[in-house]
């Protein structure tokens, strides 16, 4: 019988075959990974400009509209129901002149409460400073009686003096007229001197309850002046604005429900992207346009707070040259000026920088467009300035890249 023999090699076969698999599989994935993600886009679907260098411009245009140099806010001093309006928006309006009144039956009601409890206790502190006076009254009365006493045994004595000195009268008598006369003049010394005692102490609580009397009264004069709040007033004589009141609209405390220009001058107010909220500053100078003639313009005041992607700036004009007739919101296209011009090489704005951030940019090498790494430094309303990674002649798009973003080529397809 014949004996079989096992190939001492094919574990070392399958080993092998095994690593080749590998390496292919790895050499596969080398190359995959190597290759830049493509995509096919129509060319009549691209915007492709050129990179130029030229003059540079450095400036932002901005639309400004006109304010009153100065204003006073209107504001609500107590919240309420509004019951009665007087004025209308635009309007002229003088200082202390009736814009709106306000209802609000709960706060009237605690006004009522305290100016009725005030009051009691100033009755009170009246009557208390009624009852010290008539205290200093019976004390003089007291006074008057003691002097009047000490008077008449004052006389009494002198004449049975002379009556007992002449051996007319009776010794008895004499005594008793000594006796009376030394008991009226103690009585008169202690009634003095109590009443000087009192007296201090009295005019001490007169002082007292009259001062806190004033104090309550004022009490009482400010809170009948804030039932005068619910009556809203113009603070300041001018043009009302922004001022939209319903009859029934509920009102809070302090809440601004229009302003008032004071119609003093002018100044220009406008909304500027956030992207510049750190390249504006006072003393930046700019021009505007109106019926063909040219006026400076100055910044005045950058408010840096950002809401809604914007921040706000006020400018006034540099000089006495103004528009003639301005008025209120009229709107003027300004140009700033925020550095001076340079030479520099530029591409034409568009829409690929929000999708780039101005990192990157595809640029066009005959049928195919290739992403490649920028740096942009400054922009104006039709160019960026190119730092680095483009050379002057190069062709970019500069469409959206929404649909083609994550791509690293694109080829570009005529029809």
């Amino acid at each position: 019988m014949d004996t079989k023999v096992e190939k001492k090699h094919s574990k070392f076969k399958i080993i092998l075959i095994a690593v080749a698999i590998m390496v292919a599989v790895g050499l596969f994935l080398m190359y995959f990974l190597q290759q830049k993600k493509t995509v096919n886009v129509n060319a009549e679907d691209l915007q492709i400009q050129e990179v130029t260098q030229g003059k540079f411009e450095d400036m932002l245009m901005i639309t400004a509209q006109t304010q009153s140099m100065n204003s006073s806010l209107v504001n609500v001093l107590e919240g309420g129901m509004v019951k009665e309006i007087y004025a209308e928006d635009g309007q002229m309006v003088t200082q202390g002149m009736p814009l709106a009144r306000i209802y609000n039956p709960n706060t009237e009601f605690n006004f009522l409460n305290q100016e009725t409890g005030i009051m009691q206790q100033i009755s009170q502190m009246r009557n208390s400073l009624l009852e010290l006076k008539n205290q200093a009254f019976n004390q003089n009365k007291e006074q008057l009686s003691a002097q009047n006493d000490y008077n008449t045994a004052q006389k009494q004595y002198n004449l049975q003096k002379r009556l007992y000195d002449a051996e007319i009268g009776k010794k008895s008598e004499y005594d008793l007229a000594l006796q009376n006369l030394n008991y009226q003049q103690k009585r008169k010394q202690i009634t003095e001197q109590g009443i000087v005692q009192e007296n201090a102490s009295r005019n001490q609580q007169i002082t007292a309850i009259t001062s806190s009397i004033q104090q309550m009264e004022k009490s009482l004069q400010m809170l009948r002046n804030n039932k005068n709040n619910f009556l809203i007033m113009a603070p300041v004589s001018g043009r009302l604005s922004s001022f939209n009141l319903s009859l029934g609209q509920n009102l809070t405390s302090g809440e601004s429900i229009g302003k008032i220009d004071l119609m003093d001058g002018y100044k220009l107010v406008a909304k500027v992207d956030e992207f510049y909220v750190n390249k504006l500053q006072p003393g930046i100078k700019g021009t505007l346009e109106n019926n063909d003639k040219t006026y400076n313009v100055i910044i005045t005041k950058v408010l840096p707070e950002v809401k809604d992607g914007q921040f706000s700036v006020e400018l006034n004009f540099a000089d006495d040259q103004k528009p003639k007739d301005l008025k209120i919101g009229m709107t003027f296209g300004v140009k700033l000026k925020l550095s001076a011009d340079t030479q520099s090489m530029m591409i034409p704005k568009g829409n690929f920088y929000k999708d780039t951030n101005g990192k990157w940019i595809f640029v066009v090498k005959g049928n195919k467009a290739v992403k490649q790494v920028v740096s942009l430094g400054r922009e104006n309303p039709l160019y960026y300035e190119v730092i680095s990674g483009l050379k002057k002649g190069d062709q970019v798009i500069v469409s959206d890249y929404s649909d083609f973003k994550n791509y690293e080529v694109l080829n570009i397809k005529q029809k």
